[in-house]
């Protein structure tokens, strides 16, 4: 190898090695976004933001007792790993293979902005 192109390989390496060591994005950016559950019949729709370093996680659910959809915010931070989300007492788990997020019995999969609204307009009609 001639002298410049080792020069100019060594430059590049250089350049490049703060950029794979360092993450300058806050974790948890995988969770944000719209999601709805699988349920065929009344699902839930999740809206999950940042607030600060932590998270704010909306869900809109049907009330078991037949009193319609209701809107609970609850506070949210990372646990122990990047791939779950601690939601009051439960643990909310990221799969990164099928982008879902888990929750005991529960499963979301990403929605839409409209779909999440579709749900949630729900809730603000019976309240």
């Amino acid at each position: 190898m001639n002298r410049r192109n080792f020069i100019a390989a060594i430059s590049s390496a250089t350049l490049l090695t703060p950029l794979v060591g360092c993450n300058s994005e806050p974790g948890g950016e995988k969770f944000l976004g719209y999601w709805k559950s699988d349920s065929k019949y009344d699902p839930d729709a999740i809206h999950i933001t940042r607030n600060g370093d932590s998270f704010l996680f909306t869900v809109v659910t049907k009330d078991p007792f037949g009193g319609g959809y209701q809107a609970h915010k609850l506070p949210g931070k990372l646990d122990d790993s990047d791939n779950i989300l601690a939601v009051g007492d439960k643990r909310v788990a990221y799969d990164e293979s099928a982008d879902i997020i888990v929750s005991g019995q529960m499963k979301a999969h990403r929605a839409t902005e409209a779909e999440y609204q579709a749900i949630a307009q729900q809730s603000d009609t019976q309240s």
